[in-house]
């Protein structure tokens, strides 16, 4: 999930101009070595764009040049996910991975767009799952739709596998031969020994777990039996680690029925502000709802506009006339326009509006945007 501290970071950036990069991307294959060329072309194209808005005392060269510098990191190009996007200033730089694919764009304006890394912040953001188990311990990256193991490969997925790599650890609390495994976990072992040695595991376990998460921030759900959670909650140093967990033998789950069961806690704890502006829309008044995006923007300027819902992978241009409140609407992407959507999204965040993006099947109405006004 990306938080909307990293939206609102995107919308105060200082700036002149903004130079947003979007591409689809490939994680392996044959298709994943033309993303490079792919992007050596889109930044052509903002070079184009570039030209035409900057003086000559800009060196766009000098401008693109962090860009064009991920071209020189052949290894860069080899883990990425679906979808990338690129933020560049005069002064600054950042790229996003993202688990959905993107449409090849160049964006050029005073501000960012915004509406790719929308999805992220509602339906199509990733969260982790461990499933911590003694015998089949796994890491999970899902989203709504997907799962997919990311288990590091050093990490010892059961304590058996702890214990035999390194049989020490079976001496630290007793005595005895590399057959000591027997001891805790056999008719001889108490109680008390068995939960040290699992303790031990799964600290070993979070020593590798938790710099992969960091590199992510997603949060982090756990799913297991009480007192094998209890034991990781004691040991665990990950700051995005959810309360809420599912008590649940994993080793009975599937991948995705674990994914499924995660994703519930995910929305409701993540979502549950859109959950019930959804639930609620059209239910009251009809005058405080609305589909029609000239009203909408309107009332987004005026700082009326309290839920927005923006539908994905839908664009519209034009710009919005403040001198006569209306909003004027193009179809040929002419240089002064704006992507009238993400200009609003990044009005109604500026204005105090929760704004979420959401499949159009899901949009109410199947409309293309929609909105709740405060009054």
């Amino acid at each position: 999930m990306v938080s909307e501290k990293t939206i609102n970071e995107l919308i105060n950036q200082d700036g002149e101009i903004f130079v947003t990069i979007t591409l689809p991307t490939h994680k392996k294959g044959e298709e994943s070595k033309q993303d490079p060329i792919r992007f050596k072309n889109l930044l052509n194209e903002a070079h184009q764009k570039l030209s035409t808005k900057l003086s000559g005392t800009v060196n766009i060269d000098k401008f693109l040049k962090p860009a064009k510098e991920l071209l020189e990191k052949p290894l860069y190009w080899s883990h990425l996910d679906r979808g990338l996007v690129v933020y560049i200033t005069e002064n600054s730089f950042r790229v996003h991975k993202l688990p959905y694919l993107l449409k090849e764009q160049v964006f050029v304006n005073d501000h960012f767009l915004i509406t790719p890394m929308l999805p992220m912040t509602s339906m199509d953001g990733t969260f982790n799952l461990l499933a911590v188990s003694r015998q089949n311990l796994r890491l999970l990256e899902c989203n709504r739709n997907e799962v997919n193991e990311i288990t590091p490969g050093d990490s010892s997925t059961s304590v058996d596998d702890y214990l035999e790599v390194d049989p020490e650890k079976q001496l630290q609390f007793h005595s005895g031969s590399k057959g000591q495994k027997a001891v805790y976990f056999g008719h001889n072992a108490n109680e008390e020994d068995k939960m040290i040695v699992v303790e031990m595991y799964l600290r070993e376990v979070e020593k590798e777990i938790t710099p992969l998460l960091n590199q992510s921030q997603n949060p982090l759900i756990l799913v297991g039996l009480a007192e094998n959670l209890n034991l990781y909650k004691k040991v665990n140093s990950y700051s995005r680690l959810l309360d809420n967990e599912l008590q649940k033998n994993p080793d009975e789950l599937s991948d995705k029925k674990l994914k499924d069961e995660g994703w519930n806690i995910i929305k409701n704890h993540f979502l549950a502000d859109m959950y019930r502006s959804l639930d609620k829309y059209g239910a009251s008044s009809s005058e405080i709802y609305s589909n029609n995006l000239g009203e909408i923007v309107e009332a987004t300027v005026m700082g009326k506009s309290n839920t927005i819902f923006i539908a994905k992978d839908e664009q519209k241009w034009g710009f919005y006339d403040e001198e006569n409140h209306t909003v004027q609407y193009s179809n040929n992407n002419n240089p002064d326009d704006v992507e009238l959507l993400n200009w609003l999204s990044i009005t109604g965040f500026k204005t105090g509006s929760k704004v979420y993006m959401l499949p159009k099947e899901e949009m109410p109405a199947r409309s293309t945007v929609a909105a709740e006004f405060r009054f």
